[in-house]
């Protein structure tokens, strides 16, 4: 299912950019009249200390929410004839378009993406329904619809849809018994939610495999914690329980790999290994891995990034031991030393 149209030639921005309705009280009362620019694709933005910061996040939702219900007469028109053919009233296609989170944009460019895309969608909405059972399904869509968005940029080689679908997938194959933590740890218990919530272990997992990626840009050093704060933002929105919330954002920051698991940590340990399972990867798709790195950073010039590459990986081979779960540490230290230690030697060549 999806819903397609061209934006670049839809002057959809300039009309979403008129206020509708009134807004919060405390807006009002900031005296913030100018309306703020937002991007379509773009999540609310993380400066929560500011007073514009609201503002900015009020015209965010705002806009997102006119392009589901009012959207220009071509994509209206559009939406009909799709939901006539799939048999459905155009009030079922909307919830459905929402419930699976598809962005007017959305794009289906290979298989590995769209096997992805379908994990994503339903982790979220299986996850979500526990822990917000409360939320509205048309704040839950617009949450997923930028996560997909963010994901789908342009700029990400390796950082995108299928790296958080292949961190799904090894949750799956955990569950089914494929993968095991160290014998006797188990997963790390979320914390009771508030207000007689029901969330079940490995929710704040799936939360944090969804989200630890959600802000990336390569020119940045701080994507955990801007990954981190966003998580904490819309989850906050959605009415998720304070507790599980700083046990999201924990999980997202440990995958800055720069300090050691706890030992009884196991639901960390294996958020953290399935992060760094590609340096385990067969050969082919480790080069393709490396070569997917290199452009996520293509501005930087190729004496610096062998330099700085180099670096990180020698700093992952002085490690005692790579991945914090025994059981995976057995089945895949060694090839993951022997891909780092052949990437390092290519980096020396001239």
């Amino acid at each position: 299912m999806g819903d397609r149209f061209d934006r670049k030639r839809s002057t959809l921005g300039d009309r979403l950019m008129v206020r509708r309705g009134k807004p919060p009280p405390e807006i009002l009362g900031w005296g913030l009249g100018d309306l703020a620019t937002i991007g379509h694709n773009n999540g609310p933005p993380l400066d929560d200390d500011a007073p514009g910061y609201v503002w900015r996040r009020y015209r965010w939702a705002k806009v997102h929410a006119e392009v589901w219900k009012t959207p220009p007469l071509g994509v209206l028109k559009f939406r009909m004839a799709r939901a006539e053919a799939a048999g459905l009233s155009y009030r079922d296609y909307m919830l459905a378009l929402l419930d699976t989170g598809r962005h007017p944009q959305a794009r289906d460019r290979d298989v590995e993406r769209t096997e992805a895309l379908a994990r994503v969608r339903v982790a979220w909405a299986e996850t979500i329904a526990r822990v917000a059972p409360e939320s509205g399904r048309m704040a839950r869509g617009l949450v997923l619809t930028s996560l997909i968005a963010a994901y789908d940029d342009a700029r990400r080689h390796y950082h995108d849809l299928v790296h958080v679908g292949a961190m799904l997938r090894g949750v799956e194959a955990f569950r089914d018994g494929e993968l095991t933590l160290a014998s006797g740890i188990p997963p790390h218990p979320n914390p009771p939610p508030q207000g007689g919530r029901e969330s079940e272990p490995g929710d704040a997992l799936l939360l944090a495999i969804l989200f630890h990626d959600a802000v990336y840009d390569a020119t940045q050093k701080d994507n955990e914690a801007a990954s981190a704060r966003l998580a904490r933002l819309h989850l906050t929105d959605l009415g998720v329980a304070a507790e599980l919330i700083v046990r999201v954002e924990n999980l997202i920051l440990a995958t800055r790999h720069a300090a050691e698991v706890p030992a009884d940590d196991a639901e960390m340990a294996l958020l953290v290994d399935l992060d760094l399972a590609i340096l385990a990867a067969p050969a082919e798709r480790y080069a393709a891995y490396a070569a997917a790195i290199r452009r996520e950073y293509a501005h930087v010039p190729e004496d610096q990034f062998r330099a700085g590459r180099a670096a990180v990986l020698a700093g992952f081979l002085a490690r005692p031991r790579l991945y914090a779960s025994p059981a995976l540490a057995a089945r895949w230290e060694a090839p993951a030393r022997a891909n780092l230690a052949a990437e390092c030697a290519a980096l020396a060549m001239p």
